[in-house]
């Protein structure tokens, strides 16, 4: 197995079963946020692999921040640093295999335990519109923040096909306000899904990767094997069959 300096010692892929037409693989990161003295390393690796993932699949990159995730390490104020740069639209995140978000009830705020952190009453995201993204991943990688998709065709094409999707699928009506709408994914999400609605929501996506904190490291889509790729990045790949 090749080896590179810039790739951690513990840089290694789980390949697991693929789900639906996508192949389906988990980067194993030991915390989010990510050590300082190991973070340079970590955006690193991660840049190359999606440098990787945008040559093989062409078309677009579109690319997110998950706002619950942003209070890690001062990362709000890099989004209010580079705000003019990247153009944040604020949308709502939905968890497409989870119900529909809801609001604090009575009931929650009179249970809450001190000092116990209450669930987020929507899960939003940063849509980074500017032209002027190369430093995202430097500034934001390793938080446990990231997202980063590939979309052939028009990247707004996708965007409505989520909205017709989650417009009818949302139960409050404050959330319908929101300009757009993301599919949130994980390793049990496209599983608990049928293939109609996969297709529905992702029908243009060619890779989605996202940091993911539920699921102890990077989770990637692709509709090709990544196989080849990882190899040469000389990355470890495991064969490894999760339980959702």
């Amino acid at each position: 197995m090749k080896t590179n300096e810039s790739i951690p010692p513990n840089m290694r892929v789980e390949a697991l079963e693929k789900q639906h037409d996508f192949f389906c693989y988990l980067v194993p990161v030991a915390s989010f946020p990510v050590p300082a003295m190991e973070r340079d390393s970590y955006v690193n690796a991660l840049s190359r692999l999606e440098d990787s993932l945008v040559k093989i699949h062409g078309g677009s990159r579109e690319t997110l921040l998950q706002v619950w995730k942003l209070h890690h390490d001062g990362a709000s104020k890099q989004v209010s640093k580079n705000g003019a740069a990247w153009m944040p639209v604020l949308g709502m995140g939905i968890w497409p295999h989870q119900p529909p978000p809801l609001l604090w009830s009575k009931e929650e705020f009179e249970n809450l335990v001190p000092g116990e952190i209450p669930r987020p009453p929507v899960f939003m995201v940063f849509r980074l519109k500017g032209q002027r993204l190369d430093n995202v991943l430097p500034l934001m990688g390793g938080r446990g923040a990231l997202i980063q998709l590939g979309i052939q065709g028009d990247p707004e094409e996708f965007y409505r096909r989520c909205e017709l999707h989650f417009r009818n699928f949302i139960t409050e009506p404050l959330h319908s306000a929101y300009p757009f709408f993301f599919p949130l994914i994980d390793v049990g999400t496209l599983p608990s899904l049928e293939l109609e609605l996969t297709e529905r929501i992702l029908g243009t996506v060619t890779f989605y990767l996202r940091e993911s904190p539920e699921n102890g490291g990077v989770f990637i889509l692709s509709r090709l094997s990544l196989k080849g790729c990882f190899e040469n990045l000389g990355w470890q790949v495991v064969h490894h069959e999760r339980v959702a």
